[in-house]
């Protein structure tokens, strides 16, 4: 009877300790199965964070659950997925336990069906082209088998005249018939070969960018109870996105305010579309910023010694930038006093938000971004700027008068550079590139205008050259004309130079200049006017050179 008692003792101690070790331990409750229930979820992205090289993916699933432990799987996740950004969220009720990965490559990608109608459509093509390509044979050996037995009948004893002209006739209609049909199957291949190309191109449209998406991630979950309808959110980062930000600049006319439209061209080819899903665009780097930077010691020691010509180096671009600010201070305070004093800045489309580490944009519609490896345009915010037009001209190195717009830089503006199309009065005039700037003010080029005229002309009776011992003198007069032919009087800047010397052999000494702000270091002389409608103007300047008469100038 003691030995019957030990016995069942053991045997119930063995099979406890079993079920302990295929079981699971949550909490002191033991699950005999030896491993969770598995339920694949079906998930849709919610939500996606893009930054400059990838995008932070939400994907939501909802499932009914009833209490225990179970394996909840995402599928069809992209390969590129940074498995350490993994983070999920779970209704309350609902423990995370572990999260894993694996690949299942069994798994096949689900087609629509016009692709699988192309796909048919390209396996019908080859098939015809393999007809095509066996009957063209069989015209050859058929040909070749023909004239391999045209001289059958000469080794016999002779052929009638009659079964000659037969035979002859023969020949002609069976190569006629080779050479048409041959240019019909050769016509038909070149046509089946252009169905080819266009349905490939658009397979290959199809296929830019997608993958097959083999990856999966298991959430070990435990419910407390039964749940309906429990949300899970899996958030994790994701490479092969990226995003450029560009602009439409878009002026009515001279008098309007200046209208800027940013917007975000999106490429992304992670395997995964993303369908009618909210998207934020973030200037932001989310592998910078882990770590608190450290300061190193700050050792001194001893470097290039500075020689005069550097000394002079500096002194010129001190003296040219305090000389460019005493000669422009005044009229750059007025405009930015006029610019300042209209507050026509207004964002529209979305939130944009900025501080001090980055500047993001959160739309207020979805998108539609599928994996195709081609930009997405997305309309991000739009301002308008109040603006200050001129018309300048360089007669130098170009008679055309292009028209300008001085805009007051926002922060918006000092922050997101990109390329911009401007549009004047409806009409796509070029591009120019927006860059965060030092300066208060943004000065766009928005196109040509013909209605002004523009000539210089070199006065010939104001030049002249001479000598003088081992010296050469040149006078050089040039004289620019201008008419606004516009019903209205504009402001006209006119750009142009007289030389500058590097070496003390040269001496350049300017004559006349009528009025215009000379720049000594550049050599570059600015004239301000205005022009009423139909009046033309004039404006002359004259410079001298001195050099040595057995020296060839540059540059000259």
């Amino acid at each position: 009877m003691k030995k019957i008692k030990l016995i069942i003792i053991l045997a119930f101690a063995i099979s406890f300790n079993l079920s302990a070790q295929n079981g699971i331990v949550v909490d002191d409750f033991i699950y005999t199965n030896k491993k969770p229930i598995e339920r694949k979820v079906s998930s849709v992205v919610s939500h996606v964070t893009v930054f400059n090289t990838q995008a932070q993916v939400t994907r939501t699933a909802k499932v009914n659950l009833e209490a225990g432990v179970f394996n909840i799987v995402f599928d069809k996740l992209s390969p590129y997925i940074n498995m350490n950004s993994l983070e999920v969220k779970a209704n309350a009720g609902l423990t995370i336990l572990s999260v894993s990965n694996r690949n299942d490559f069994l798994n096949k990608n689900e087609k629509p069906n016009d692709i699988l109608l192309l796909e048919d459509s390209l396996t019908s093509i080859n098939a015809a082209l393999a007809d095509f390509k066996a009957d063209k044979e069989t015209i050859v050996h058929q040909k070749d088998l023909m004239l391999a037995n045209r001289n059958v009948a000469s080794n016999q004893t002779g052929v009638k005249a009659d079964d000659l002209d037969d035979l002859m006739e023969l020949y002609r209609k069976k190569l006629d018939d080779f050479k048409v049909n041959w240019f019909r199957l050769s016509n038909l291949e070149t046509k089946y070969y252009g169905y080819k190309y266009q349905v490939e191109q658009q397979l290959a449209a199809y296929n830019n960018g997608k993958l097959t998406l083999n990856n999966e991630v298991i959430l070990t979950i435990k419910a407390e109870n039964n749940i309906q309808n429990a949300q899970i959110d899996l958030s994790y980062l994701v490479g092969n996105v990226s995003w450029q930000p560009f602009y439409d600049i878009r002026i009515k006319d001279n008098k309007s305010n200046v209208q800027f439209f940013l917007k975000a061209n999106i490429t992304q080819s992670t395997g995964e579309d993303w369908n009618n899903v909210n998207l934020k665009l973030t200037t932001a780097n989310p592998a910078e910023g882990g770590i608190k930077p450290e300061l190193q010691t700050n050792w001194l020691g001893f470097g290039k010694k500075i020689i005069p010509a550097m000394l002079a180096s500096r002194k010129y671009l001190r003296n040219r930038s305090q000389q460019s600010l005493s000669l422009e201070d005044t009229k750059e305070e007025e405009m930015l006093k006029k610019l300042s004093g209209v507050n026509s800045s207004e964002y529209k489309y979305l939130d944009v938000s900025q501080n001090m580490f980055n500047t993001e944009f959160e739309t207020n519609i979805a998108y539609t971004i599928p994996s195709d490896n081609q930009n997405h345009q997305v309309d991000l915010t739009s301002f308008a700027q109040s603006a200050i037009y001129g018309y300048s001209v360089v007669p130098k190195l170009n008679k055309e008068v292009f028209v300008t717009a001085q805009v007051l830089a926002n922060d918006l503006i000092n922050q997101i550079s990109g390329e911009a199309n401007v549009y004047y009065d409806g009409t796509f005039t070029g591009k120019t590139f927006i860059s965060p700037t030092a300066n208060d003010t943004l000065l766009l080029t928005l196109g040509k205008d013909k209605r002004i005229q523009v000539e210089r002309i070199k006065l010939k009776d104001f030049s002249s050259k001479s000598l003088f011992g081992s010296t050469k003198k040149e006078q050089t007069t040039y004289e620019i004309k201008v008419k606004n032919t516009h019903k209205d009087t504009i402001t006209l800047t006119i750009e142009d130079q007289i030389p500058v010397s590097n070496n003390s052999e040269i001496e350049v000494k300017l004559l006349e200049y009528q009025g215009a702000t000379y720049d000594v270091n550049t050599g570059k002389l600015t004239w301000k006017m205005e022009l009423k409608a139909d009046e033309s103007k004039s404006v002359k300047f004259s410079f001298e050179v001195k050099h040595p008469k057995d020296k060839q100038l540059t540059g000259y």
